[in-house]
């Protein structure tokens, strides 16, 4: 069988797993055909007499791979990897760990997002560079919702159907949006936070809002199934 152009992907490793004595069973997330799953058969094998063999296979590298078959599972190989592999350590890798399991649980089977894709990518990029780079981690995530139709309008008040107000509070709901809040006792959302938000300013206080709202949708878009990487990253920081 020939394989043509479309079975050749640029991506990156989100997760691995072993599959019987030799082979790595790898969901691979690609900027043309979105996430797929990969059997990369004999690697381990590999890498008992070739050392870099299987580090190839290592996340947050991006890659060049083949498909050598089709269907839901396709065995592929690895071509070549693209650019310097700067591994990340520390708070950097659990914020790519976090990532990496909101993409494979939210995105779904070949599924192209080359948009998503270039978003992962200049984050993995950043966090080489400023491992605990929170704004970027926020961006990212307010990215991702709006590429799978989840975007949060940061400009609009859902419960009186007119623009966010500078003067006003409001709090949010994950199938609404925000909705101004009548009594807000000192809680809630500062309009001028929203607003600022809205007009892609990324202040430390509109992070930490970010963070809070994405919390809400995500946990609404899992059903309530927590993610696994989320203990990871009850660090106050994070």
């Amino acid at each position: 069988m020939t394989i043509s152009e479309t079975d050749c992907l640029t991506g990156y490793v989100l997760h691995t797993r072993k599959f019987q004595e030799t082979s790595l069973l790898v969901e691979f997330f690609s900027r043309d055909q979105g996430r797929c799953a990969l059997l990369f058969k004999g690697i381990r094998r590999q890498q008992k007499k070739q050392l870099s063999s299987r580090a190839e296979l290592h996340l947050f590298r991006k890659l060049a791979v083949q498909r050598l078959s089709r269907g839901e599972l396709a065995t592929a190989k690895v071509i070549e990897s693209l650019g310097d592999y700067v591994p990340l350590v520390g708070q950097a890798a659990i914020v790519g760990l976090y990532v990496n399991e909101l993409i494979y649980r939210l995105v779904g089977r070949f599924e192209a997002q080359s948009a998503l894709f270039d978003a992962y990518d200049r984050l993995i990029r950043t966090l080489r560079v400023t491992p605990l780079d929170l704004k970027a981690l926020r961006i990212f995530e307010l990215a991702m919702l709006a590429e799978l139709g989840f975007g949060i309008d940061f400009r609009f008040d859902a419960s009186r159907q007119t623009t966010i107000k500078i003067e006003g509070q409001y709090d949010f709901f994950p199938e609404q949006g925000f909705r101004w809040l009548a009594r807000p006792e000192g809680s809630g959302y500062s309009g001028a936070d929203l607003i600022a938000l809205g007009d892609g300013i990324m202040s430390d206080q509109g992070a930490k809002i970010v963070k809070l709202v994405v919390r809400q949708v995500v946990h609404h878009l899992l059903g309530g199934r927590p993610l696994k990487a989320r203990d990871l990253l009850e660090s106050p920081q994070l």
